[in-house]
């Protein structure tokens, strides 16, 4: 059976700066802001949003506090359903990742992308494929060998049916005729905690989630679900190079509530573009091994509807999504 190789758009970078006059004029926060989060604490995004927190902050992009808050639950559903609440507050901001435009899709909320103000991509974020330490599979290749031996015998730890980590599960199935046991958490942190605790056997959390474990020695990196090995990733080999055809990567951005004024917008979309040139922000990028590639607003917006049509496309073939007879 033929497999379906993920690529997201291209990592060129288009730095498109803010007119100088506009925001010498502009609006900005005079209150404290907080920072919504769309899963628990511990999983990539809450990773994402108290890195950038600090960043705005240390370089004094926004120089009132930044408070992040979780509000985990349905796959981002409940997060965003808070935030459409916030239609023109300027005081609000959240984390954008997969979850975002694959949520609405599968019908599991009553907003979208087109309810808020996307201020920008920033990164993306690959995959990889982790182990326990002590797992007796030592490659990819060995674990799926397992699961066609004994199917459903391999359990795979994941956020929800239609996240990125279930797109990996179901195309590994697909691209070797494997069949895996997928389960439920509500966090990348949950899943970790349980591949940790042995409650599953395998997972594929973006590398910024498993960096620590793997360092500790806790967690052993089986294959990168990228297109190529990546430098802070270097001697684990591709699911390609073990002759398994899947990869997926993964953007993290920031949108706002909607219906905020075009000052606020763009005092935003200027804070953006800063952080995404600060050394700090840098160093993140390079720490959790993530791409950077930037899109600010209207850009962000078409970048997202690319988005879209391709997550569309993916999880109708895979049967998540029922086309209309």
């Amino acid at each position: 059976m033929r497999s379906v190789a993920f690529r997201s758009a291209s990592i060129a970078v288009a730095i498109v700066m803010a007119p100088a006059a506009a925001m010498a004029a502009g609006w900005k926060p005079d209150k404290p802001v907080e920072f919504l989060v769309q899963s628990a604490a511990g999983g990539g995004s809450d990773i994402f949003a108290r890195t950038m927190a600090k960043v705005l902050a240390d370089e004094k992009i926004v120089t009132v506090p930044i408070n992040v808050v979780n509000k985990p639950g349905g796959s981002g559903a409940v997060a965003y359903s808070y935030l459409n609440q916030k239609k023109g507050d300027p005081y609000i901001i959240a984390t954008a990742t997969g979850s975002y435009i694959t949520t609405p899709i599968q019908k599991h909320s009553p907003v979208s992308y087109k309810n808020f103000t996307n201020l920008a991509v920033l990164c993306v974020e690959d995959y990889v494929g982790v182990v326990r330490a002590d797992s007796p599979y030592k490659s990819l290749k060995d674990l799926i060998e397992a699961a066609k031996k004994k199917p459903n015998s391999v359990r795979v730890g994941g956020s929800s049916v239609g996240s990125s980590d279930s797109i990996i599960e179901h195309q590994l199935e697909k691209a070797t005729g494997a069949q895996l046991n997928y389960i439920v958490f509500q966090s990348g942190g949950e899943v970790n905690a349980a591949l940790l605790g042995g409650s599953v056997d395998f997972a594929s959390p973006n590398p910024s989630e498993a960096t620590q474990l793997v360092k500790a020695g806790r967690l052993r990196p089986l294959a990168m679900f990228s297109s190529e090995r990546l430098d802070q990733w270097k001697d684990v080999p591709t699911a390609k190079e073990q002759g398994i055809n899947v990869t997926l990567d993964q953007f993290r951005g920031v949108v706002a509530a909607g219906g905020i004024t075009k000052e606020q917008q763009a005092f935003w979309e200027d804070a953006m573009r800063k952080l995404y040139q600060s050394p700090g922000f840098k160093k993140y990028l390079d720490d959790n091994g993530l791409r950077p590639l930037l899109h600010v607003g209207a850009d962000a917006e078409k970048y997202l509807t690319d988005q879209i049509a391709f997550y569309t496309g993916v999880m109708t073939e895979l049967g998540i999504v029922k086309t209309k007879k």
